[in-house]
């Protein structure tokens, strides 16, 4: 019996000392919370991602982009450049809701075994 009781005790440190200090982090938010604040990080590293992207785009091609400019439909080019900037953000975002609510369902099954721990050993 304190044979089984060290052992807990000693999981239940490492949870603490490892993985328990980020579930703790994560399960002090609402569930909606997390997962709105980081698809909003998302979306603004992947709004500066893109501008990275279009930016080296466009001073590879610069030499061609100045020749066409005054054949190009800028207004048709600037829509096509919208749809790219949705897409591409749209993508980062579902992906960032998908994994960050993966996550807090991981971290709050973390803590509640955790707890269950706690009530185990008391």
């Amino acid at each position: 019996m304190n044979g089984d009781r060290v052992k807990l005790m000693t999981r239940m440190a490492a949870f603490e000392s490892g993985e328990g200090r980020q579930a703790i982090r994560i399960c002090n938010y609402f569930r909606s919370d997390y997962v709105i604040l980081n698809v909003v990080k998302s979306i603004v590293a992947s709004t500066i991602a893109f501008g990275m992207i279009l930016g080296l785009y466009v001073y590879y091609n610069i030499d061609k982009l100045l020749q066409d400019i005054y054949s190009m439909d800028l207004i048709e080019t600037g829509k096509s450049l919208i749809t790219y900037y949705v897409i591409f953000v749209g993508a980062f975002a579902l992906i960032s809701y998908v994994v960050y609510s993966f996550r807090f369902d991981k971290a709050k099954k973390s803590i509640k075994d955790y707890n269950n721990a706690l009530k185990k050993l008391s």
